[in-house]
């Protein structure tokens, strides 16, 4: 079967800082006409920083939408012409001081396909080096370091619910078996 849905007019809705939105009219598989209301997002990239004891620094931060404290691996939408390396690099000085001897892509998520063109690079950084953190002025971000054993159970728990950290999550416990082996 052929899934394809053509698409036959787009219509700006919203122009944002951050995010756009766009309702599509499509035409289905099968010749009906639908509407498709797309959010479209510039991507991000997501940094799992591993430190020498193969312990992990996430940060804490408030989330508007949800009205929560979340932990979360240090993650930022790309800027223009930005490259998804260079991002997770940025983002991990910004939100959390450190720097990376090396980094190293994991791999690319589609976050909401649903609803959203967004997809999130997924980094590990290692041989980490410590700093000053370079936050946005918007940013009110603490820092702090778990073992993965920590975080695992953290994620069964329900205390970490952000899916990017919970892939992130999945990807230290697997870096760190096999880092051991």
């Amino acid at each position: 079967m052929d899934f394809f849905e053509k698409t036959l007019s787009i219509e700006k809705i919203y122009k944002g800082r951050i995010i756009d939105f766009e309702n599509l009219t499509v035409e289905l598989p099968d010749g009906m006409i639908a509407q498709r209301e797309i959010v479209r997002h510039p991507g991000a990239s997501m940094v799992v920083p591993i430190l020498n004891n193969k312990k992990i620094v996430l940060i804490r931060q408030f989330r508007k939408p949800l009205e929560k404290v979340y932990y979360e691996m240090p993650a930022g939408k790309l800027d223009d012409n930005e490259s998804p390396l260079d991002c997770a690099v940025r983002e991990l000085k910004e939100e959390t001081g450190y720097t990376a001897g090396k980094i190293q892509h994991i791999l690319s998520s589609d976050m909401t396909p649903a609803f959203s063109d967004e997809i999130i690079h997924i980094y590990t950084a290692t041989e980490l080096i410590a700093g000053e953190t370079q936050k946005d002025k918007d940013e009110f971000i603490d820092t702090e370091i778990f073992s993965v054993e920590e975080l695992v159970k953290m994620v069964y728990s329900g205390e970490i619910t952000d899916a990017k950290t919970i892939i992130g999550v999945f990807i230290a416990e697997r870096y760190n078996k096999e880092v051991s082996l």
